[in-house]
């Protein structure tokens, strides 16, 4: 027997909540498989296979949580030999007559079409039971004979592409999925397609807090938050008591940036969709090995110095806020990184993540120049050293060679954990990146 165990599939996830299983008890597993779909604190993720074999007993159920370690559900070798037929319990000489008598009276069971044709062969249900303790064996079949009978309708809902808490709000309230449109990537059916059929149809939705003595004011409403906001806040609420933060800021010319980007969207190729977050995430990763200092994490009285430069880029979904990694930013060309962090934010903002894409970060990103913010700060993501703001770039009159010209200006604000970084350190990487990115032919070579 091969223990399935909850997996760490996030550096702060301490639980996780099974939402689905995918595979039901009697199935046989490959590796790689997808076993079920697991809630952690930061986002619904696809739990895989890492033995294969024959799924025997399920330990947690839809709906329950277990801490990370758990066994959470048992495999059996795919190869279990067969049991041998138990012998049927001695009939004492005085009952014999009886029980004949009674056996004629009761009708022997129909047997199922398919094993009528094949006398030879075993109904389908015995076969996947052999090997297997007698109650292990009944408390397998329901959830077997479950699966066989689904309805058409069930089948048809499961086909639609809806993320799995768009899912789980439309069973609750009962709302057909393959009669909704989808507003997310691909069409998906999110969480907010859910919420607007719910409305139309003059329902209240479960996420909404009933008027009570107290509650909010005519007009107004209470929206709970979701888990993945409920542990950011807890996080953020950690950091900014816990860790002392200073700031420094910078402002960076980006003329040479920006014609480098356009030149390089127009090559198309590994450069399609290029944007100025990956110029930015390159000048990070490079910075990061030129002042290794900032590429560090707080333990207790000592400061860890990461060997690998894994950048985290804060990105918006429908939940909150989430920082998928993306790995080796100082070694990967530019190329790879667009494509490594197009995929990782269309995994994210899709629902469905790989083990990797939430784990390994050693300094975070934090962009906002999509949108007209010209300066902000940003609260560390512990226990790593710091993060780095992003402000839009904007054009204002600059002095270059004693004239006055138009530029495009970028500000960027580093905010810094003071017990392992002073001032000296974080001008320093402010000072490379600054250079990296007005001189950015250094990043594509």
């Amino acid at each position: 027997m091969t223990d399935v165990t909850m997996p760490k599939l996030s550096d702060t996830m301490e639980e996780g909540k099974i939402l689905r299983w995918l595979k039901q008890p009697g199935q046989k597993v490959a590796i790689g498989d997808v076993l079920a779909e697991v809630e952690t604190d930061k986002a619904n993720m696809e739990l895989e296979a890492f033995d294969e074999g024959v799924l025997s007993e399920v330990r947690v159920k839809e709906g329950e949580s277990a801490p990370v370690g758990a066994v959470i559900a048992v495999l059996a070798p795919a190869d279990a030999g067969r049991a041998a037929p138990r012998p049927a319990a001695p009939v004492p000489a005085a009952a014999a007559p009886a029980a004949a008598a009674e056996s004629r009276r009761k009708p022997e069971p129909a047997m199922p079409a398919k094993s009528a044709s094949r006398p030879s062969e075993a109904p389908p249900v015995a076969v996947r039971g052999e090997g297997r303790p007698e109650a292990a064996r009944e408390s397998w079949r329901p959830t077997v004979v479950g699966r066989r009978e689904a309805t058409a309708e069930t089948e048809e809902a499961e086909s639609v592409k809806a993320s799995p808490r768009a899912r789980r709000l439309a069973r609750e309230h009962e709302v057909d999925l393959a009669s909704l449109a989808g507003t997310g990537p691909g069409g998906r059916i999110v969480e907010k397609d859910i919420e607007a059929a719910i409305a139309a149809r003059g329902t209240t939705s479960k996420k909404e807090a009933a008027p009570a003595a107290g509650a909010p004011r005519r007009g107004e409403r209470r929206m709970e938050l979701s888990r993945l906001r409920r542990t950011t806040a807890k996080r953020m609420s950690e950091s900014k008591r816990e860790v002392p933060h200073f700031y420094v800021s910078a402002d960076i010319r980006m003329d040479e940036a920006v014609r480098l980007k356009d030149a390089l969207a127009g090559l198309g190729g590994e450069f399609e969709g290029i944007t100025f977050t990956h110029l930015v995430l390159k000048a990070v990763g490079v910075a990061l090995t030129r002042v290794p200092e900032a590429n560090a994490s707080y333990d207790g009285d000592a400061m860890v110095l990461h060997d690998r430069v894994n950048v985290g880029l804060a990105t918006s979904v429908e939940q909150g806020l989430i920082v998928p990694v993306i790995h080796d930013c100082d070694r990967q060309p530019l190329g790879t990184i667009v494509q490594q962090a197009r995929a990782v934010v269309e995994r994210a903002r899709a629902g469905r993540f790989e083990s990797s894409d939430l784990s390994g970060g050693t300094f975070t990103l934090s962009n906002l120049g999509m949108y007209p913010v010209s300066q902000f700060a940003a609260v560390i993501n512990p226990p790593q050293a710091a993060i780095l703001a992003v402000g839009t770039i904007r054009e204002v009159p600059v002095v270059d060679a004693e004239r006055v010209v138009p530029g495009r200006m970028m500000t960027v604000t580093l905010s810094c954990d003071h017990r392992i970084i002073d001032g000296v350190i974080a001008g320093r990487f402010l000072a490379e990146v600054r250079g990296l990115l007005e001189r950015p032919l250094a990043l594509v070579v």
